[in-house]
């Protein structure tokens, strides 16, 4: 017999370069707090159905709040030769216990055990990345409300296109986080199920009370079928797929902040404290936080498609190629709350070149739609407007003068509904009043946009 939880069978020890390599405690140590609020509950729960004694079961509570105490003042000392987390706890208890730890692996296999403390760590997780955005989505607010009167041409196909508020522009990376935080909501749904019971795959023969046991960890849902979770990954999918989808929006409002910052816009200006500096160009103020975070979305997307990979081959019920998930959701989710944490900072120490907006917004192509958009309202079909409004800008962009400056009796050779009206429109801030919709950048709408927001994440 080897000195394993599985080892009544064997006789071999198992080959060391096997066994280091199948080891999973380098990564699923993390699943400790959650190991051990499992053996708590089932301690209970085999009292219960008779298998421990009260005695028995004082005992064993009190061995594990002892570790849970040594855990929090981070004095555990663990076998660091484990197979798993679930082995060094059980090796930690026999070693306060005796052989009485050897009863609480009654009526539970890993395979329940490693699936419900992932469950946990993943609703835990969740949770707190949930927060982490809605502090970023704070952030970002309290910014927008700093910029509101602040005008910058927005874009489409990397050009310049109209004249927006650089608070639209932030408000709508608070929309982009509002989404990935449903993702992360719903994420949690699949994380909310008790497990435990199902031993192996078919189920336990003690008469476990689940429902208590759910209750007991803070869970909402027993499940229907123990062959099913024993091989049910899906919540780890769906961890992966929010982290991913968050990953992508993080990326491209870092992609935007290092446009913004190049010499080129010169419209941002990055904190100090989050770049670094090049080590032969003494002159160099490199935005390396912002990269990192753009090449991250690599990571969350990488590690999404691999489990998806690991997956897709499998029989349903357990196999051992299960074990990947820990590296792929670990690395994934703690990531993303670094992430999270640095980016909020990042926005509330951003700052805006007011100067440099306005010089962008002097350029009076930008107007355009607008000046298309008048001539609709002087009576002309808005596809003889557009083709009108282009020939103003290129006629202007010849003559390497502003349309402004350019006489009336000119223009109407182009657009012959033009009136002295028309010069109102080459200007930003009248631009932006023009705009009629909900969600515009109208500054009235921006205003309540700004409002709605801090009222919803206050709440």
């Amino acid at each position: 017999m080897t000195n394993k939880l599985w080892g009544g069978r064997f006789k071999k020890k198992t080959d060391p370069d096997f066994e280091s390599f199948s080891a999973s405690f380098r990564w699923d140590r993390r699943l400790l707090p959650y190991d051990l609020a499992i053996d708590a509950a089932h301690a209970r729960a085999l009292k219960k159905c008779g298998v421990l004694t009260t005695a028995e079961t004082a005992r064993l509570l009190s061995a594990i709040r002892l570790l849970e105490k040594k855990y929090r003042s981070e004095t555990l000392a663990l076998d660091a030769g484990a197979e798993d987390i679930h082995s060094a706890v059980h090796s930690a208890l026999r070693r306060l216990t005796g052989p009485l730890a050897d009863k609480l692996h009654t009526a539970r296999s890993r395979n329940d055990l490693v699936s419900q403390s992932s469950r946990l760590y993943g609703k835990t997780q969740a949770a707190r990345l949930i927060r982490l955005i809605q502090e970023l989505q704070k952030s970002i607010v309290r910014k927008a409300e700093t910029c509101r009167e602040v005008l910058v041409p927005g874009m489409t196909h990397l050009q310049n296109a109209q004249v927006v508020s650089q608070a639209h522009i932030y408000l709508a990376y608070v929309e982009m986080l509002e989404r990935a935080k449903f993702r992360f909501q719903m994420a949690q749904d699949l994380c909310d199920v008790c497990v435990l019971g199902s031993g192996a795959l078919a189920g336990v023969t003690f008469d476990l009370d689940q429902k208590a046991l759910a209750r007991e960890l803070g869970l909402s849902q027993v499940t229907r079928n123990s062959y099913d979770v024993s091989g049910d990954r899906d919540f780890v999918l769906n961890l992966l797929s929010s982290c991913a989808v968050l990953g992508t929006h993080l990326s491209r409002i870092a992609e935007d902040l290092m446009i913004g910052q190049t010499q080129g816009f010169a419209l941002v200006e990055l904190d100090q404290a989050f770049c670094t500096g090049s080590s032969m160009m003494p002159q160099k103020k490199n935005a390396d936080f912002l990269e990192l975070t753009r090449g991250a979305s690599g990571v969350f997307s990488g590690n999404l498609s691999g489990f998806l990979v690991t997956l897709k081959g499998l029989p349903t019920s357990y196999n051992r190629d299960l074990q990947w998930d820990k590296k792929f959701l670990f690395e994934s989710l703690e990531t993303a709350e670094e992430i999270l944490l640095i980016l909020s900072r990042v926005f509330l120490t951003l700052k805006i070149n007011k100067e440099r907006a306005a010089a962008l917004t002097a350029d009076e192509s930008l107007y355009a739609t607008d000046v298309a958009d008048y001539l609709v309202k002087k009576g002309v079909a808005f596809q003889a407007a557009h083709e009108q409004a282009g020939r103003l800008v290129r006629f202007a962009e010849e003559r390497k003068l502003p349309m402004s400056k350019i006489g009336l009796d000119l223009l109407r050779a182009l657009a012959p509904k033009l009136d002295g009206g028309f010069y109102d429109h080459l200007n930003a801030e009248h631009s932006v009043r023009l705009k009629k919709t909900l969600g515009s950048t109208h500054p009235s709408r921006i205003r309540t946009q700004i409002a709605d927001w801090k009222k919803r994440l206050k709440n």
